[in-house]
């Protein structure tokens, strides 16, 4: 039985061969192995010992950020059982669960993985979801959503809102909210927030004459968007709400209306 040091000379050994005889994805695939962590890649390939198909319930745009944030490099399975072997050590206590979703309107999607069937069964045995400990995983992995850096509680959403934009801008505004794993709702009622505590001093958006206009439907929070409303009579009475809102979102995402016409 070869030892541990001889086993990793002679697959790197096999990679170079592959690599000089033309084979380069035989050869990148025996690296991978070799990789720090390898062996659990190679753990996720095993058909034995391998539970079902776990469909892990998660918002869409969480979904995205978690597997842009993975870009290859690791498994989502692979996290996801590195996720169970934590709890399972104690070294990982995933967030209490809530029950019932909060009325955002936010589309919530399946993410498939395959987990270890010991794995998910242990997590299983100590009365907590295996569904649930992979999502808080996941998100605390990748730093996403509750664990992002300067996150904060999103705000009940609000009533419909649906402001007229440059076409250009409502997809910049949704592709640049969506990679920053938000809502745009949310980034306004973080602007609003900011115009009722004297932090930002908005400017109404002025659109280029002759563009194409879209709808960009919003669920601001109505007991916020309300007090913005109030505000901004006294203090800027030509403003209103939506036009703060928009002027915040422009602002952070570094939005120039002229430069998209």
């Amino acid at each position: 039985m070869p030892t541990n040091r001889s086993l990793r000379t002679e697959l790197q050994a096999a990679a170079s061969l592959l690599h000089d005889g033309g084979d380069l994805e035989l050869a990148q695939a025996v690296k991978q192995v070799l990789l720090p962590g390898g062996w659990k890649e190679l753990r996720d390939t095993d058909e034995v010992g391998k539970d079902t198909n776990m469909p892990i319930r998660i918002e869409q745009r969480y979904r995205d950020a978690v597997m842009k944030a993975a870009d290859q490099r690791v498994t989502i399975t692979s996290i996801v059982n590195e996720g169970f072997e934590k709890y399972l050590a104690g070294e990982f206590t995933p967030r209490p669960r809530v029950q019932g979703r909060r009325a955002t309107g936010e589309k919530v999607v399946n993410l498939n993985v395959r987990p270890n069937a010991a794995l998910h069964g242990q997590v299983r045995e100590s009365g907590v979801l295996p569904m649930h400990v992979a999502h808080d995983y996941l998100l605390f992995r990748f730093k996403v959503g509750p664990y992002a850096e300067g996150y904060t509680e999103p705000l009940p959403s609000g009533s419909d809102r649906v402001p007229m934009v440059p076409r250009a801008v409502r997809d910049l505004i949704r592709d640049r909210a969506a990679a920053a794993g938000r809502l745009v709702h949310d980034d306004m009622n973080e602007g609003f927030q900011r115009y009722l505590a004297g932090e930002f001093q908005p400017v109404a958006p002025e659109w280029p004459a002759g563009v194409e206009m879209a709808p960009l439907k919003v669920r601001p929070n109505n007991d916020l968007f309300d007090e913005v409303k109030v505000a901004a009579r006294s203090a800027s009475p030509e403003l209103r709400p939506m036009q703060i809102g928009l002027a915040y979102v422009l602002e952070k995402y570094g939005i120039d209306p002229a430069a998209t016409s």
